[in-house]
């Protein structure tokens, strides 16, 4: 029954990411792509309509973990504690400056949700390639299923490890990094034009 939970809980996990990815890769790439707030405002029209369907299925992951791996979850939110919480604080950001950020036609107000907006994204796309850099390397537990990490280490080979580090990590976070960005331009190249659209 544990190998049907993590089958659903990866299929879902997979969906996320392919669908909520896209618009952290158009996030990221908000200010590169966008030069005048029309095409800046361009671009949060494409996510804007479906960004917050896409969050369901990350809250459905961490609903079908708690209900079938219950032991997986209080291990993730032991160990993971503050990259979970960044990632929290990450998501509320970017629906904020979606929300909010169009609201007042001012500059300054547009251009501090803009950057907002484009930190939250290089944010969690930097957290969600080291979650999934440990995930790979494996997390260590004790004999009580229990896990506590460190956010980095000391960047020795040897030695305690932390969430970033030198190896799986920071390695992982760059391939985020260089992942959703490519992502969230194929789907910009769909959903815009004019300049936004052009490579």
């Amino acid at each position: 029954m544990i190998a049907t939970w993590y089958g659903i809980v990866s299929l879902m996990l997979i969906v996320y990411v392919a669908l909520d990815g896209r618009n952290f890769g158009a996030g990221m790439l908000h200010w590169f792509v966008a030069r005048t707030p029309e095409e800046r405002r361009q671009v949060v029209a494409a996510i804007g309509p479906l960004w917050s369907w896409h969050e369901v299925w990350a809250r459905r992951v961490w609903r079908h973990i708690g209900r079938g791996i219950p032991r997986l979850m209080a291990s993730a939110f032991a160990g993971y504690y503050l990259a979970l919480f960044l990632i929290l604080w990450c998501l509320i950001l970017r629906g904020i400056s979606l929300e909010v950020g169009g609201h007042i036609n001012d500059r300054l107000w547009q251009g501090f949700w803009d950057f907002v907006f484009v930190f939250s994204n290089f944010l969690l796309a930097i957290l969600f390639g080291a979650a999934a850099g440990n995930l790979v390397r494996g997390v260590p537990l004790d004999a009580n299923g229990n896990s506590r990490w460190h956010f980095s280490s000391n960047f020795n080979v040897r030695g305690y490890v932390g969430l970033l580090d030198w190896l799986h990590g920071i390695h992982c976070s760059f391939l985020g990094l260089s992942y959703w960005p490519a992502h969230g331009a194929t789907y910009l190249t769909l959903k815009t034009e004019g300049p936004v659209h052009e490579p």
